[in-house]
């Protein structure tokens, strides 16, 4: 039959990305995802990773944070797949990460006005907020085979809802930067997006 595939659910749920430069025409300032997973072999979870610098060793002072509330699950996340999405292929940053395991999360969702998804770790005394605002292009469905996957290994299905103008807030303060227009599946979009129900599988 048409239209089924069959093979291993390695993970779904949803994955929201804000990308941002602090100049066009220079590389990335930061780098952040949101993951909330509903299903995978290491269960459910939320999880917020920021790369500030992310291609440079940087200070300590910049934010390379992972917070999460299921810590096996985010690390494997970065381990089998933030590591094989392009832009992070050489995001140095990675290497240095503040991986915090007590995160608490909350989501504001006034689609298509705002999203926030927000994460405290008191144990650091920090909380990151992941903001999109203006979600009022069409949406952009993926259904992605292997051969053009960041990890080569899956086919991929998203519903992604590009934003005009996105946030990362860290204790209240923003990071540096604005999105920008690129090429985005086909179309033009900033750089920064939800991207929700997104499956990838492994087909047998």
């Amino acid at each position: 039959m048409t239209g089924i595939k069959t093979g291993t659910l390695d993970w779904t749920g949803d994955n929201p990305f804000i990308y941002l430069k602090t100049d066009p025409e220079q590389d990335w300032s930061s780098l952040s995802l949101y993951f909330r997973i509903a299903s995978s072999a290491y269960g459910s979870g939320q999880a917020i990773l920021v790369l500030d610098k992310p291609y440079e060793d940087g200070q300590d002072s910049d934010a390379r944070l992972l917070i999460t509330d299921n810590q096996p699950l985010a690390e494997y996340l970065v381990r089998d797949f933030v590591r094989h999405f392009g832009l992070f292929r050489k995001a140095v940053a990675l290497d240095k990460l503040q991986v915090l395991g007590d995160g608490v999360f909350q989501t504001v969702n006034r689609f298509p006005e705002l999203v926030s998804e927000s994460v405290s770790s008191v144990s650091a005394g920090l909380t990151v907020e992941l903001q999109w605002h203006q979600m009022t292009q069409p949406a952009i469905c993926v259904d992605l085979p292997q051969s053009q996957t960041q990890t080569q290994k899956h086919e991929m299905m998203c519903v992604f809802h590009p934003a005009q103008q996105a946030r990362v807030l860290i204790n209240g303060t923003a990071l540096p930067g604005n999105t920008i227009e690129r090429d985005f599946n086909g179309s033009r979009a900033q750089s920064a997006s939800l991207a929700n129900s997104e499956t990838w599988v492994r087909v047998a």
